[in-house]
């Protein structure tokens, strides 16, 4: 299985807001334990819906607003339901609902932000995400995202990824997968602001803001398409409020 990998950088824009939040969050890591050490690496900022928590080595539980979340957690949204998540570094995420998602290797400093790094997996379903302070510091190998067809490096703020069904024709969906092929489903990628870099097996790609790309099973060259064309990660209007 390949992996999506998601890599991000800050923005001159960004440089200012970074430099406040950072220190914000030096001051709540001398009052309540460094974030990444030891202790919950987010919280729920939004939850609506039947959205549970399967610790690593734990047992699976409900969850509600301003629940801790914490590394090694996967998190699942029913259907309908919706959840964001607020991580330490100031990142927002957004789940859809009918997701898993993972938390595999999560750790902030401020003190230390170059020693800061996020590694998660999209095991199904799809999000949407705002780039915190980790994905803006400049060290490309700190943000890594996986899902099941490509590896994305990420110089960008805002994108989405989902995994979509494809519908069977005439049987051709069962014909591809005994040989081989999982021509069943397909992941839309699109970018809102900033850029990404897609890489699979057979080829790589940037992706500039208002544009995205399709990936299915079947190898094949790549093709841009505008961001309109994209299948999207849209929450809902209070989830949206809670993203900002």
């Amino acid at each position: 299985m390949s992996g999506l990998l998601i890599r991000m950088r800050l923005g001159p824009a960004c440089a200012r807001a970074a430099a406040l939040l950072a220190g914000m969050l030096v001051c709540a890591a001398s009052a309540s334990g460094a974030p990444g050490a030891g202790g919950p690496v987010g919280t729920f900022a939004y939850v609506h819906g039947a959205v549970s928590v399967q610790p690593s080595g734990g047992a699976k539980h409900p969850v509600a607003l301003g629940a801790p979340v914490d590394d090694g957690d996967t998190v699942e949204t029913g259907p309908g339901a919706e959840a964001v998540l607020a991580l330490a570094d100031h990142e927002r995420i957004y789940l859809k609902p009918g997701t898993l998602y993972r938390l595999d290797d999560y750790h902030f400093s401020a003190d230390h932000p170059a020693d800061s790094h996020s590694a998660t997996t999209l095991l199904q379903g799809g999000l949407r995400v705002i780039s915190g302070l980790i994905g803006h510091q400049g060290n490309p190998d700190a943000f890594a995202l996986k899902t099941q067809r490509a590896t994305i490096g990420i110089r960008g703020t805002e994108w989405w990824v989902r995994d979509d069904p494809v519908p069977a024709a005439g049987g051709a969906s069962d014909a591809g997968a005994a040989a081989g092929d999982d021509s069943t489903s397909h992941e839309s990628i699109g970018v809102a602001r900033g850029e990404i870099h897609v890489s699979t097996p057979t080829w790589q790609q940037d992706i500039p803001a208002g544009s995205g790309t399709i990936l299915s099973g079947r190898p094949g060259a790549f093709e841009l398409l505008p961001a309109s064309e994209i299948p999207a990660v849209t929450p809902s209007a209070a989830a949206a409020a809670a993203c900002e």
